[in-house]
């Protein structure tokens, strides 16, 4: 079977770390993981099944936060992740600068919708530690055989 590397800036549900069965299931597929940023501002949404997070390009100096993943990827995975995401997001590549300070290109999942009135901004562009601070809870539901 093939095996296709791939970047991927990751900032939410699929975080090792973020407790979710898609979580799990990318750090099986994952060579190396560091934390990162990327341009940009990010949102929370509320769904009936928690909170999930959407990157928006963003004028000025907004950063979201989030770990780049080097993963090795079997041919379907990355349609898998993108039903995951679902047809509210868009992957496309943007720069990634790691906390070393390295320069980066990676896939990331940006939100391609007009964004809730109540959808609050995450200022310090942190998902993960917006849900610790405020007590919600990630986003769990699974789509298309996830």
């Amino acid at each position: 079977m093939a095996v296709r590397r791939v970047c991927l800036f990751v900032y939410g549900t699929l975080q090792h770390h973020a407790g979710t069965r898609m979580g799990q299931w990318l750090a099986e597929r994952t060579e190396s993981a560091e934390p990162a940023s990327v341009p940009g501002r990010i949102h929370a949404i509320k769904s009936d099944d928690g909170w999930f997070p959407a990157l928006v390009r963003a004028q000025g100096r907004g950063h979201v936060q989030g770990t780049l993943c080097r993963l090795e990827l079997a041919p379907g995975d990355l349609a898998r992740l993108d039903r995951y995401e679902g047809s509210e997001y868009r992957r496309i590549c943007l720069p990634v600068r790691t906390a070393s300070g390295r320069r980066a290109r990676a896939q990331v999942y940006l939100w391609r919708l007009g964004l809730p009135r109540a959808a609050p901004v995450i200022r310090d562009g942190h998902y993960l530690g917006w849900l610790e601070r405020t007590g919600h809870t990630a986003f769990t539901t699974l789509r298309c055989g996830a």
